[in-house]
């Protein structure tokens, strides 16, 4: 294998995983073989493994990718915005992105994520591992409205973002994969559904 500088290899590898996430989401992970891969990027099956050791690496390297970009976009918004501001922000991102057809594809990807690890009782710990960092970025925001007055003292943050995390997947599962379109309207009910629990005053 020819020799590559570290900038080609980098472009390699993320040629790797965008044509694996596109198989993914498409065909679903039992259904995508290595050799789907191999024929999807061209590159050669001792290519692919020079990177990855396995298909199941592949998956879990695109899922880590995936869960990085979502918490990245989470600590960019504004310190300045209040905690309300935040987690509206938060939730619109999420669900108004679901109208576009690249979103829609990581919210595929993601229910295959989860429902492979589902069948595998030695990845549970990735799937815990995965909603922690979830459930920690929005307690975060939760508990500092809390503790500044804009939000209910009694708000229980446990429920809430339970409620919230898991009423997102439902819509995100019903828009991707039901194919029953979520609308700007959905979008607003929810927020004010959300709202109207832990507002102080309401």
């Amino acid at each position: 294998m020819p020799k590559l500088n570290k900038e080609s290899m980098e472009i390699k590898k993320k040629k790797i995983l965008q044509y694996a996430f596109d198989l993914f989401a498409e065909k679903g992970y039992s259904e995508t073989s290595m050799d789907d891969i191999v024929r999807a990027t061209g590159i050669s099956k001792g290519g692919i493994y020079y990177y990855f050791n396995s298909k199941e690496e592949i998956f879990l390297e695109i899922a880590k990718s995936r869960l990085e970009e979502r918490r990245n976009l989470v600590k960019s918004i504004p310190n300045v915005m209040s905690n309300k501001e935040k987690l509206i922000n938060y939730i619109q991102w999420t669900l108004t992105g679901l109208f576009e057809e690249k979103i829609q594809k990581m919210s595929r990807f993601t229910f295959e994520f989860w429902s492979v690890l589902a069948r595998n009782p030695n990845m549970s710990d990735k799937a815990k591992e995965r909603y922690k960092l979830f459930y920690d970025d929005l307690a975060e925001i939760l508990q500092q409205g809390v503790d500044c007055g804009e939000f209910k003292e009694n708000t229980d943050i446990q429920s809430m973002v339970y409620i919230i995390l898991s009423t997102m997947d439902g819509i995100g599962f019903m828009n991707s994969v039901m194919g029953i379109p979520t609308t700007y309207e959905i979008v607003e009910n929810y927020m004010d559904m959300i709202l109207r629990k832990i507002n102080k005053g309401d």
